[in-house]
């Protein structure tokens, strides 16, 4: 008894805690209305994020190929992405805002993301190198779903 108590307890917080969290949810990135310097759009972006810290990315690049990544965001700690070899993320959240620096290979980028009052859009700049060592600017917009 004392046992399913404390679980109810606990789903209970983080049912509390994921409707604190403007980030909590899944997100579509609408193409159309973001900008992007330095390279080709891609053709779709899903990122969604869980109450627990998980963040899932479902998308598909300009030439039309798919790819799929997550982590688990430890506030100011670097995580491991799984899914793209030999990368990291650091994520701070504060309020309607994030802040991140990626690390993919031999690329750094950092970026910034902020949801809107009415959390229902969310802008995230990024910049930084892509692979080929070319720079690049995006501001992205994404739609909660």
């Amino acid at each position: 008894m004392k046992t399913k108590l404390i679980g109810l307890l606990f789903v209970g917080a983080l049912a509390l805690l994921a409707a604190n969290d403007p980030f909590v949810g899944t997100w579509k990135l609408n193409v159309a209305k973001s900008k992007f310097q330095g390279g080709p759009p891609p053709q779709a972006e899903t990122v969604m994020i869980a109450a627990d810290g998980k963040v899932s990315v479902s998308e598909t690049d300009g030439k039309g190929q798919t790819s799929n990544w997550s982590y688990t965001a430890m506030t100011g700690a670097e995580a491991a992405i799984t899914g793209v070899p030999d990368s990291s993320v650091t994520e701070v959240r504060k309020e309607n805002t994030v802040d991140h620096t990626w690390k993919f290979g031999k690329s750094t980028m950092k970026g910034h993301g902020v949801v809107s009052k009415s959390g229902k859009t969310m802008t995230y700049g990024i910049q930084g190198t892509d692979p080929e060592g070319k720079p690049f600017k995006n501001t992205e917009l994404f739609e909660k779903q």
